[in-house]
């Protein structure tokens, strides 16, 4: 799937602590659609190595992309859709998230599910992933036949379906906020 389509199926993580009863965050949204972009750290182009941070001074571009040295080491050794597609990378992040988050369990909860949310579309496309890294065999949740193309119009419907569940997401904390604001005054 496309970069913009990985990070709007993935902001839509936030709705997992809400659907736990858990306080969350309108900002968990772009850290959702960032997590959502990092297993692509793999490919030699994609989103997450072309994320800028800086702008333009008189003109002059002078921003840099942090991402692009992690993403080309890693497509070099591991290749697309490969450890940061599999089983064991979701195991180690989950880990990691509970062991250093654990404060947040929201926080912990959108980072482990916008990462999966990448993993999970992929294999939707015809390519599949290495799921069971670093056993090479790819792995697809549907066919092969019924797997779509990335950029297709499956990938367009999920965008379009996604981001209006993001726009959900946001229309309804933010009312929350408003709600919250207006009744402690």
């Amino acid at each position: 799937m496309k970069g913009i389509t990985h990070a709007a199926v993935g902001a839509n993580a936030v709705w997992i602590p809400v659907l736990l009863g858990l306080t969350t965050a309108p900002w968990l949204v772009v850290v959702a659609a960032f997590v959502a972009l990092l297993p692509d750290l793999d490919a030699s182009e994609s989103m997450a190595k072309h994320l800028r941070v800086g702008g333009k001074i008189g003109g002059v571009n002078v921003g840099i992309e942090p991402l692009a040295p992690v993403a080309m080491v890693t497509s070099g050794i591991f290749g697309h859709r490969g450890l940061l597609h599999s089983l064991l990378l979701m195991a180690i992040l989950s880990c990691g998230a509970f062991l250093f988050l654990k404060q947040s369990l929201s926080f912990v909860l959108v980072i482990i599910f916008s990462y999966a949310s990448h993993i999970i579309i992929d294999m939707l496309t015809k390519s599949g992933v290495e799921l069971f890294w670093p056993i090479r065999t790819r792995v697809g949740l549907l066919p092969k036949f019924f797997r779509v193309k990335t950029g297709g119009i499956t990938d367009t419907v999920l965008l379009i379906i996604a981001c209006g569940g993001v726009l959900a997401f946001l229309y309804s904390s933010l009312n929350e906020y408003q709600i919250h604001n207006i009744l402690s005054f």
